[in-house]
C-alpha cells in the first residue's frame, strides 16, 4: 500500500506540472494570436478607410475640370464644346473620358470612343458638391467600355444641359494596388447596390453579400474562411470591400508560437518520462506479492460465491480434511476441520445411505470425476440436498486421496420439481388454449415447418375449399412467398404484414396477418391471424381520392396540384424542357352564383372543367385552385413565345355559348402565366406569380392575359408594405403633411392651402403620390388614411392660418371610398369637435368618381356638410365622366381645373380649348374656379386673361411641411428670367 501511494504521489505531481505549463503556454499563445488578429483587423480597416479617401480624391479631382467646362461653355455651339473638352482632357489624362450631354442624356461631344449610354446616369438624385449641383453615380461595363465612376455637373445654360466625366475602374483598381495591402489582401469597390465595378485583384471575385449601407457607414465580419473590413464613402454612392486570408494570418501567429510550443511539449515529456521509471521500480517490487494475495483472494470468492466447500479424503486411513464452507452446508461445528469419514456418512439420510457408500467404492475402480446426489440431516434437524463431485489424484507424499467439492443445490431441486409440476399443468391447459383459439372471431392459422397445423373454424370456411380441410396442407397453397418466409424465421410479439391470400375457393384477396410466436411440447410454430383488409383499401383509395382531387369537378386540388407541379418541375430541369404555369380565373363568376344560385353556379364549373380539357387536348395537367380558379401545367419543348399560343385557345374554349338555368351566358377569363425556372424553381412560387399575373390581368380590364414579370412582383410587394405599415392605429410615425398655398393670379396674394399627404420614409418609389394614392385606393387603407389626413389638417388648421392669413380656406382632398364607406359628415364633425378647427375655413376636395357610386346619398351628404359651413371643391375637372345633370345638383363651390390641362397651355390647341370651356362652365353656374399645375408666367398671363383669377402650382409654391410656411412670404408676381422661379423669397 506504501508502494502504492508513492506512485500514486508522483503521478499526480507530474500531471499537476504538466497541466500547469501547458495551461500558462496557451494562454500566453491565445493572447499573442488575439493580438495578431486585432493587428490584421485594424490593417483591413485603415486599408478600407485608404482605398476610399483615394476613390473620393479621384473623383473630387474630376470636379474641378467639370467646372471648368461649365464656367467656360455658354452655348450650344459644337465646336468650340469640342475643343474646349479636348483642351480639358489633355490637362487632366487622369479622367477616362469627358462628355457633353443634353436634356435627354444623348451625348453632344466626347473625348473618347466608343460612346457611352449616359441617360442611366442622369436619373441619379443630385448633391451640393463646391457650389454646383452634382451626380456621381457607378456605372457597369458598356460593351467594350470599362465600369467606372461618372460624375456630372450641371450646366448654366439649358444646351449643353450637363457635363460628365469618368473615373475608370481601371484606374481605381491600379490605386488599390499600390496600396498598404494592394499585393495581400483582395480589395474590391461596389456601388451601394452591390454591384463591383473595381478590383485590385482580377483571379478573385468577392461578391457583395450585406445590405445596402448607409454612407460613411463600416464594419467587418469573418466568414470563417476570410477576414472582411468596408466602409461606404460618405459623399459618394459606394463602398470597399477588403479581405484577408485567415489562414496567412494563423500562419504568421503559429510561425511564432511554434518554438515555445516545442520547448513545452519537451519539458512535459521529460517530466512524465521521469514518473514512469519511478513507477517501474516501484511495480516490480509489488508485484510478487499481488500474486499471491490474488490467488489466495479469488479461492475465497469462489468458495462464498458460489456456496462450494472444499474437501480431500485419505483412501488408506479414511480421514476427511474439509474448509470453512463445508461448515455452512452440514451444520458441523466450525473448530472441527479434520474428520472421519464415518462422522460425514452419518449425517447422510437414511434413505440415501447405500447410494454414497456404493459412490465411494466406486473411485476403487476408476479415477473419476463421478458426483453424487443426495440428502443431509444436518445437526440442526434442517435438511438440505447436496451434490458431491470428485476425482481421484495423488498427494504429495504420494498417497491416492480424494479432491473434490460439496454444493448445497436445494433450492435447485426444487426448482426442478416445480418446473415438472408446470410441465404436466401446460399440457393440461393445451386441450383449452386450443378450444380459445377456436372461438377467435377472426380466421387463425398455426403454421410449422410450412404447414398448417391448426386451423380454426372461421379459418376453414374463408380459406378452405368444398369437402377438404386446411390441417396439414402446405402454407405455400395459401400465403405468398413474402408471408412464408417471415413465419420461417420467427417473428416479435405483435407483428403485422400485408400478404395476398388464395383461398381454396374464390378470388385472391389482401389480408393484415397479425404474427406472434407459438410455442408448444412440440416445438415452435407461428400463430397467425387473418384480416381481410378489401374493403379498408377500398375505403382508403376514396379518401385519398377525395384528399387529393376537388369533389366538384374532380379536378386535382390545390394539395395534389403543389406536389404533381413540384414533380414536373424536376422533370423539367432534369429534361431541358419549358414548363408553363397557367392562372385561369373566371370574369364575373359570382354574378351566376348571385342571380341563379350555387347549383347552376357547380354546373358551370363542371362544364368549364369539360371545355379546359378540350381546350388543352391532353397536354398537361388541370387542377382546381378553389373558386372558380384553375390552374393549368403545361410541358412544352418551343420557345415560351410560341408557348403561349395555347391562351387564345383557352379564352375560346372558356367564350363558347353556355346555357344556363334556360339562359345563354358567355363566360369570360382573366389569366396569369409564370414559367418554371425563370419565374420560380418550386410550386409555390410559380403559382403566387402566375396568380400575380392574373390579378394583373384583371386590373388591365380582364378578358386577357399577363405574363409575370418582376415589375409585377414589385407591385405586389408594395401593395403588401401599403397594408402592414399603413393599416396600424398610429399613423403619426409614419405619415406627414404637406402644404401648398393657393394665389390670386393678379398680386400673388395667398388665398387658400392645400394638405398634400406625405410619406417620408416611404420604401421605394412609394414617397410618390401618384405611386402611393393608387395603390390605398386599391388596397381599401386610403378610408383609414384619408380620415387621419382630416385629422391632422383640422389640427394644424389655426397654425397654418396664423401664417398664411385668417381670410383663407384650408382644402384636404376626400377619396371617393370616403364618401361610401364612411359616414363623411360624421368624421368631418369628430374631427372639428376633437381639434377645435373652424368649419368655414375648412374645404373638401371631391373627385368626379365620387359619385358614381350612389351619386344621391353622395348629394345629400354633400348637403350636410354645406350646412355645417364647409366648403365643396370638384377637383381634376375633366378627368373623370363629368355628368353635367349631376353637377347642376351638387351644392359646390369651387371647380379645380386639373394640371394636365393647364401644363400644355398655348402647346396644345384641344387642352386650351377645354381649359377656356371649363372656366366659362364654372363662371356660367357661379363657381369658383382654381387652376392647378401653374409653372410659368405665361401661363397666368392667359388664365387672368381668360376670367381664372386663382392659381396654384410651382409658379408660385411648392409644397412643404408647415414648419417651412413660415421661411417664406409672398411677393408681387414678376416676368422672372427662369420660367421655373417661384413666388416666394427668403425672408
Amino acid at each position: 500500500m506504501r508502494a502504492r501511494h508513492v506512485r500514486l504521489a508522483t503521478w499526480a505531481v507530474t500531471l499537476a506540472l504538466s497541466i500547469a505549463i501547458v495551461a500558462i503556454v496557451a494562454i500566453l499563445q491565445l493572447d499573442a494570436y488575439h493580438r495578431t488578429l486585432g493587428n490584421t483587423w485594424r490593417q483591413l480597416a485603415g486599408s478600407a478607410s485608404d482605398a476610399v479617401r483615394m476613390i473620393d480624391q479621384s473623383i473630387d479631382s474630376g470636379l474641378g475640370p467639370l467646372l471648368a467646362l461649365r464656367n467656360a461653355i455658354d452655348s450650344a455651339d459644337s465646336g468650340p464644346i469640342h475643343a474646349r473638352l479636348a483642351e480639358v482632357q489633355a490637362r487632366h489624362p487622369e479622367l477616362a473620358s469627358m462628355v457633353a450631354l443634353d436634356a435627354d442624356g444623348g451625348v453632344i461631344a466626347s473625348t473618347s470612343l466608343p460612346l457611352a449610354n449616359w441617360r442611366s446616369s442622369l436619373t441619379i438624385p443630385r448633391h451640393m458638391a463646391l457650389g454646383v449641383s452634382v451626380r456621381v453615380h457607378v456605372a457597369d461595363a458598356q460593351g467594350k467600355l470599362p465600369a467606372g465612376v461618372r460624375i456630372l455637373v450641371d450646366s448654366r445654360v439649358p444646351q449643353p444641359a450637363a457635363f460628365g466625366a469618368v473615373v475608370d475602374a481601371g484606374r481605381v483598381g491600379d490605386g488599390m494596388r499600390h496600396s498598404m495591402l494592394g499585393l495581400s489582401a483582395v480589395m474590391s469597390a461596389f456601388a451601394l447596390d452591390g454591384r463591383p465595378f473595381a478590383s485590385n485583384r482580377d483571379d478573385v471575385v468577392t461578391p457583395w453579400t450585406l445590405p445596402s449601407p448607409q454612407p460613411g457607414a463600416s464594419g467587418n465580419y469573418d466568414d470563417g474562411g476570410r477576414l472582411y473590413a468596408w466602409l461606404a464613402s460618405t459623399h459618394y454612392p459606394y463602398m470597399v470591400l477588403v479581405s484577408l486570408d485567415r489562414a496567412a494570418t494563423q500562419a504568421d501567429w503559429m510561425r511564432q508560437a511554434r518554438p515555445s510550443m516545442l520547448a513545452t511539449l519537451a519539458l512535459v515529456i521529460l517530466l512524465n518520462g521521469f514518473a514512469a521509471l519511478f513507477d517501474r521500480a516501484y511495480r516490480r517490487q509489488t508485484r510478487l506479492v499481488e500474486a499471491l494475495s490474488r490467488s489466495t483472494r479469488h479461492l475465497g470468492d469462489v468458495q462464498r460465491t458460489g456456496h462450494i466447500g472444499l474437501w480431500e479424503a485419505d483412501l488408506a486411513d479414511r480421514t476427511i480434511v474439509w474448509s470453512g464452507q463445508v461448515h455452512e452446508i452440514t451444520g458441523l461445528s466450525p473448530d472441527r476441520v479434520i474428520g472421519r469419514q464415518g462422522t460425514y456418512y452419518r449425517l447422510v439420510h437414511e434413505e440415501d445411505q447405500p447410494a454414497v457408500a456404493a459412490w465411494f467404492a466406486s473411485f476403487a475402480r476408476g479415477d473419476g470425476p463421478y458426483e453424487c446426489e443426495h440428502r443431509l440431516r444436518r445437526p440442526d434437524g434442517r435438511e438440505v440436498r447436496v451434490n458431491l463431485r470428485a476425482a481421484r489424484i495423488t498427494s504429495e507424499e504420494g498417497h491416492s486421496i480424494l479432491a473434490g467439492t460439496i454444493s448445497e443445490i436445494t433450492a435447485l431441486h426444487e426448482t426442478r420439481q416445480r418446473l415438472q409440476d408446470t410441465d404436466r399443468d401446460l399440457a393440461a391447459s393445451e386441450a383449452a388454449y386450443r378450444q380459445l383459439l377456436a372461438r377467435m372471431p377472426l380466421p387463425l392459422l398455426i403454421v410449422r415447418d410450412d404447414r398448417i397445423e391448426y386451423a380454426n373454424l372461421l379459418a376453414e370456411e374463408r380459406l378452405g375449399g368444398e369437402g377438404s380441410t386446411l390441417v396439414g396442407r402446405p402454407a405455400g397453397d395459401f400465403l405468398d412467398a413474402d408471408a412464408r418466409e417471415v413465419t420461417r424465421r420467427g417473428t416479435p410479439e405483435g407483428t403485422s404484414i400485408a400478404a395476398w391470400i388464395e383461398p381454396g375457393r374464390g378470388m385472391p384477396f389482401e389480408a393484415e396477418l397479425a404474427l406472434s410466436d407459438y410455442r408448444d411440447s412440440r416445438g415452435r410454430g407461428t400463430l397467425v391471424i387473418v384480416r381481410d383488409v378489401t374493403e379498408q383499401r377500398r375505403y382508403e383509395e376514396r379518401l385519398n381520392h377525395q384528399a387529393r382531387h376537388d369533389e366538384l369537378t374532380g379536378l386535382p386540388n390545390r394539395r395534389a396540384l403543389r406536389e404533381t407541379l413540384d414533380a414536373m418541375v424536376a422533370q423539367s430541369v432534369r429534361d431541358g424542357s419549358g414548363l408553363m404555369v397557367v392562372f385561369i380565373d373566371l370574369d364575373h363568376f359570382k354574378v351566376i352564383n348571385d342571380a341563379l344560385g350555387h347549383a347552376f353556379g357547380d354546373q358551370v364549373l363542371r362544364d368549364v372543367t369539360l371545355r379546359l380539357g378540350d381546350a388543352l387536348e391532353g397536354a398537361g395537367q388541370v387542377g382546381r385552385f378553389g373558386g372558380d380558379e384553375f390552374v393549368a401545367m403545361l410541358p412544352f419543348t418551343c420557345s415560351p413565345a410560341k408557348a403561349i399560343d395555347v391562351l387564345p385557345r383557352i379564352q375560346r374554349a372558356i367564350e363558347e355559348p353556355l346555357e344556363v338555368a334556360g339562359t345563354l351566358q358567355r363566360l369570360k377569363c382573366s389569366i396569369g402565366v409564370a414559367f418554371a425556372t425563370r419565374d420560380g424553381a418550386d410550386a409555390d412560387t410559380l403559382i403566387r406569380n402566375a396568380d400575380t399575373a392574373m390579378y394583373d390581368a384583371k386590373r388591365s380590364g380582364r378578358h386577357t392575359w399577363k405574363c409575370y414579370s418582376a415589375e409585377m412582383h414589385a407591385t405586389a410587394m408594395a401593395r403588401l408594405t401599403v397594408l402592414t405599415r399603413l393599416s396600424g392605429a398610429n399613423l403619426d410615425n409614419e405619415l406627414a403633411l404637406a402644404w401648398q398655398t393657393q394665389h390670386a393670379g393678379a398680386d400673388g396674394g395667398t388665398i387658400g392651402a392645400e394638405a398634400l399627404l406625405r410619406w417620408p420614409s416611404a420604401p421605394g418609389d412609394l414617397g410618390s403620390n401618384d405611386r402611393l394614392i393608387p395603390l390605398l385606393e386599391e388596397t381599401g387603407a386610403i378610408v383609414q388614411i384619408g380620415q387621419w389626413v382630416l385629422r391632422e389638417a383640422c389640427r394644424q388648421q389655426r397654425l397654418v392660418l396664423d401664417i398664411i392669413g385668417h381670410g383663407c380656406r384650408l382644402s384636404v382632398n376626400v377619396s371617393a371610398q370616403q364618401l361610401v364607406h364612411t359616414d363623411l359628415v360624421a368624421d368631418v364633425r369628430q374631427a372639428l369637435a376633437e381639434t377645435g378647427a373652424s368649419a368655414s375655413a375648412l374645404e373638401l376636395e371631391l373627385t368626379e368618381s365620387a359619385f358614381m357610386h350612389e351619386p344621391e346619398r353622395a348629394i345629400r351628404t354633400l348637403h350636410e356638410l354645406r350646412a355645417m359651413g364647409v366648403s365643396i371643391a370638384l377637383d381634376d375637372f375633366g378627368t373623370g365622366y363629368s355628368n353635367l345633370t349631376y353637377l347642376s345638383r351638387l351644392p359646390l363651390d369651387k371647380i379645380k381645373i386639373d394640371r394636365h390641362f393647364t401644363s400644355t397651355l398655348l402647346q396644345d390647341d384641344v387642352d386650351t380649348s377645354i381649359c377656356r370651356s371649363i372656366i366659362f362652365l364654372a363662371r356660367s353656374l357661379n363657381l369658383d374656379v382654381v387652376a392647378e399645375g401653374v409653372e410659368t408666367d405665361s401661363q397666368r398671363n392667359w388664365l387672368l386673361a381668360e376670367g381664372c383669377s386663382a392659381m396654384q402650382g410651382y409658379f408660385f409654391s411648392r409644397p412643404v411641411p408647415i414648419e417651412e410656411i413660415r421661411c417664406f412670404r409672398p411677393v408681387p408676381p414678376a416676368a422672372p428670367a427662369d420660367p421655373f422661379s417661384v413666388l416666394w423669397e427668403p425672408l
